[in-house]
């Protein structure tokens, strides 16, 4: 989930475009095969180089089955899920393999998660921004895909407060940590990088989590199917 940072020296405003980001260069899509075997990626070293993720369509293709699948989400929500992941990620210039991953670590693509972190984390990157648009209040399939998208939104750009903590989101992540993108996971996840080598040095936070991201981009975890990968 993304958690509210314990400090925060410029972060005030809601980002809409993050200036000196690392541009995702879409030249380089990855294998289209999945690795079958999990991986514990503890150093931030360790952490798989764009060039061993699976490639955007083979996200989608694991992924969709469990995103549909379920009571939760219809197929047209999983495709504005998609295009919203898309979509917000050119405008922050990440790739968006790390936003779908990011994604489905968080809550499964389900456009109706739980809210998580015992009330305060949510939408489909589990945001802690009380007050960010749901799917609850529409039928299933019938959630707009403005609100859709403002769930991503909340999650790659974070908001500047509004009577809420700040709370950063993943392109301020990325642009603090120079582009490292497991560095940027453990900011997101514990609102903080208590050690930038040792990734699953988390406190009260998950410290599989940078690892069971990395796995999901290199196509060993898929879709909904949730396990620690490191201990």
């Amino acid at each position: 989930m993304l958690r509210v940072a314990p400090y925060l020296l410029s972060f005030t405003t809601f980002l809409y475009t993050v200036v000196g980001a690392p541009q995702y260069d879409p030249g380089t899509p990855g294998p289209s095969t999945v690795p079958g075997s999990l991986q514990c990626y503890r150093l931030a070293s360790d952490f798989p180089p764009s060039s061993q993720w699976v490639s955007w369509q083979t996200l989608i293709d694991t992924s969709r089955p469990d995103m549909v699948g379920s009571s939760n989400s219809g197929p047209d929500e999983a495709d504005a899920a998609f295009a919203a992941v898309q979509a917000v990620s050119q405008s922050a210039g990440l790739d968006p393999r790390i936003v779908f991953a990011l994604m489905m670590q968080e809550s499964s693509g389900k456009v109706r998660p739980i809210i998580g972190d015992y009330g305060k984390s949510y939408g489909l990157l589990q945001a802690q921004t009380p007050g960010i648009p749901l799917c609850d209040d529409y039928a299933k399939n019938e959630c707009p895909e403005d609100v859709i998208t403002s769930q991503i939104e909340f999650g790659v750009f974070g908001h500047d407060g509004n009577g809420w903590p700040v709370a950063p989101g993943l392109a301020y992540w990325m642009e603090a940590q120079a582009g490292d993108v497991g560095r940027s996971l453990r900011g997101y996840n514990t609102g903080s990088v208590p050690d930038p080598n040792d990734l699953t040095k988390a406190g009260a936070a998950t410290a599989s989590y940078v690892s069971d991201v990395a796995n999901r981009l290199t196509g060993a975890l898929v879709g909904a199917k949730h396990q620690a990968t490191c201990s």
